[in-house]
């Protein structure tokens, strides 16, 4: 197999590792040409993509399903991106020159994301529960992409498998680099009336490897929730932390000020009020995580990143 990853960033990179490690040929596409060698690093070879100035253009469009036709996986990761004073997703139409070239991959996997489900009130939640109805903007655009992947699926075969991942942490991005750097801040209820917060999170390399069990197994057209098997609060995951790199713990910070300094499109990346299962991820694709809980994992990235204190 050889696998496309369309918009190979942080969890694209991760996946690109997991897949040359095992003697897979992988290419991941990059907008930035400073993105190159960051995807070589990672064992994939870099494509030059803007996937809105190619689906633009009759030639674009032409050259990107040339790309996928050389591929026999595509995994895309490309979310919604900030247009002016809003979002736009690029999935709906990269699959409308799919169907119209005829092109159909053998394996294909979307990241989305468990905010398709909105804010819970503190419930559980699973592949079962259907969307939210009060989604931020990304959340309601997700929706959008998983609609139009099902529908791809049913109408011309197109064998997607959806990956709902949790807030993605690893190696250079958790909550012991802002410990570090003094801007952490858990964000907490503004009073003790209201529910608390709960936030779901994945390691980046157990992503992965759930990217990489669904480009070989599971179900076509099914969704599997990517998440591991704790569901904590920011303030129980920041004290962890800071207990670990021998910091006090970090000042809170109301939900309210938090939304404000965030706006409304940002404030369900990091606060939110629902708990994740995962049991048809471990269930239907195999996966075991190895980084079940944020106490494995925080420690892991600590390690990595050289801040877990002496002795811990």
């Amino acid at each position: 197999m050889r696998v496309l990853i369309i918009g190979c960033g942080y969890t694209g990179k991760a996946l690109a590792r997991r897949l040359a490690d095992g003697g897979t040929p992988v290419t991941g596409t990059v907008r930035d040409p400073a993105g190159t060698a960051a995807v070589e690093a990672a064992g994939a070879m870099p494509s030059r993509l803007d996937l809105e100035a190619a689906l633009a253009t009759a030639d674009g469009r032409k050259a990107l399903t040339a790309l996928c036709a050389a591929h026999d996986g595509i995994v895309f990761t490309a979310g919604p991106l900030r247009r002016g004073g809003g979002f736009v997703d690029f999935l709906p139409p990269f699959l409308d020159v799919l169907k119209a070239a005829g092109t159909r991959p053998p394996a294909f996997v979307y990241i989305s994301s468990t905010g398709v489900y909105g804010d819970r009130g503190g419930a559980w939640v699973d592949e079962t529960t259907p969307p939210g109805t009060e989604l931020g903007p990304r959340g309601a655009l997700r929706v959008a992409a998983e609609g139009a992947l099902m529908a791809a699926w049913k109408e011309w075969g197109l064998p997607v498998r959806i990956l709902r991942p949790a807030g993605i942490y690893g190696p250079g991005r958790h909550v012991g680099l802002r410990l570090a750097a003094g801007t952490c801040r858990a964000i907490e209820p503004d009073g003790p009336a209201e529910l608390p917060l709960v936030v779901n999170r994945i390691h980046v390399d157990d992503l992965a490897a759930a990217a990489d069990a669904a480009l070989t197994g599971g179900a076509p057209g099914e969704a599997y929730v990517a998440a591991d098997d704790r569901p904590a609060s920011l303030r129980e995951v920041a004290d962890y932390a800071a207990g670990l790199m021998g910091l006090p713990p970090p000042p809170g910070e109301p939900l309210s000020a938090a939304r404000a300094r965030l706006g409304d499109a940002d404030i369900h990346l990091v606060a939110d009020r629902k708990r994740c299962r995962n049991t048809k991820l471990k269930d239907g694709l195999g996966v075991r995580l190895r980084y079940p809980t944020y106490v494995e994992g925080i420690r892991a990235c600590l390690r990595a990143d050289g801040l877990l204190a002496a002795g811990r």
